[in-house]
């Protein structure tokens, strides 16, 4: 296949699927990697595309990826609304990469002397647009979630303390605990909450009776759980049988009227 037509593959495929990973794209071209990438850089230069770690997004998609609202979604409002009533005046907080968490800032523009802590980058921009004080970990990216971790985060010598973190994992199990599927991201939130008076686990009620790779805590560990109004019966009346405290998106409608 000739470059130009390969080129013309490519962005066939980008303007149909928005992202591409390189091991993908050298499969179904059949050509090496190496070839892949100077393809992608070509079409970079040109302004089609964005290279990500191990591919490309599409420059328009790109560009939605980047914006502040990431996800248009009215649980995950109701959610991130939930988070931001816990956070107060004075406090340094943790906010880990998601499409929940990444909402979390706008409700919490008003509140003064906050510090966010994150490993998110779309969520730290975020928080300058609100101009809120912001630190970014260290770590390497997490495909092309925009997500920070490794070695490098997980830091035991860092002298830094929060006084809460709110952590978005996909899975949540009664037999499992609470569940992510990077191995990286799990030590990551480990990591969290061992620095952290308070750990806060955010998650809507799709990732209940889900079974993710890698346990960053099991149910019992963690004491306050966010999530939307329909997580189902059971794990409701674990919560309440075992002394966790578990906070849905109705529980402060009313509070907002009456405010």
């Amino acid at each position: 296949m000739l470059v130009a037509e390969r080129l013309k593959k490519i962005k066939e495929i980008l303007l149909q699927k928005k992202h591409v990973d390189v091991a993908t794209l050298a499969e179904s071209l059949n050509v090496s990697e190496v070839t892949i990438r100077r393809d992608l850089d070509k079409l970079e230069s040109e302004g089609f595309l964005i290279k990500t770690y191990g591919g490309a997004i599409l420059k328009e998609e790109a560009s939605k990826i980047l914006s502040p609202i990431v996800e248009e979604d009215s649980e995950k409002e109701a959610i991130a609304k939930v988070c931001s009533y816990m956070i107060e005046d004075n406090q340094a907080i943790i906010l880990t990469g998601g499409n929940i968490c990444r909402l979390i800032p706008k409700y919490i523009k008003e509140k003064k002397n906050i510090t966010i802590v994150t490993n998110d980058l779309i969520l730290a921009l975020e928080c300058i647009k609100y101009s809120i004080q912001t630190i970014v970990t260290g770590g390497y990216l997490i495909g092309n979630t925009f997500m920070l971790a490794g070695p490098i985060l997980v830091n035991p010598n860092m002298d830094i303390f929060v006084d809460k973190a709110f952590i978005e994992i996909d899975g949540v199990s009664l037999e499992r605990g609470f569940t992510v599927n990077n191995i990286d991201l799990a030590n990551a939130y480990k990591y969290f909450k061992s620095i952290s008076k308070e750990t806060i686990i955010v998650a809507d009620s799709s990732k209940f009776d889900k079974i993710s790779l890698f346990q960053i805590a099991k149910v019992d560990e963690i004491k306050k759980v966010i999530s939307d109004t329909n997580v189902p019966d059971e794990y409701k009346s674990f919560f309440f049988e075992n002394g966790i405290q578990i906070f849905c998106s109705f529980d402060f409608s009313d509070l907002e009227r009456e405010v």
